[in-house]
């Protein structure tokens, strides 16, 4: 078991982690946008733009419940899924 003061700071530190999987989420969008002088089809971006949304998605989920997770153990409400 972790002290409270580093289950915070974790628990921030997971946060925190949410914003670089924005970024790396706006830039493959960014890339796979279809373009007049080249880029992907249109389909198959819309592909890509379903994919990128939810593997992202899916990791901020985590990082967030497992932020919350160690948050909560800091405030000494530990619980078990």
């Amino acid at each position: 078991m972790l002290a409270p003061s580093t289950n915070k700071l974790l628990g921030a530190i997971a946060a925190l982690a949410v914003l670089p999987l924005l970024g790396l989420y706006g830039l493959l969008i960014y890339i796979s946008m279809p373009s007049a002088t080249g880029g992907m089809e249109p389909t198959v971006a819309t592909v890509c733009y379903v994919a990128f949304t939810a593997l992202i998605g899916a990791m901020i989920v985590v990082a967030l419940n497992f932020s919350s997770q160690l948050n909560r153990q800091a405030k000494g409400q530990i619980t078990t899924p």
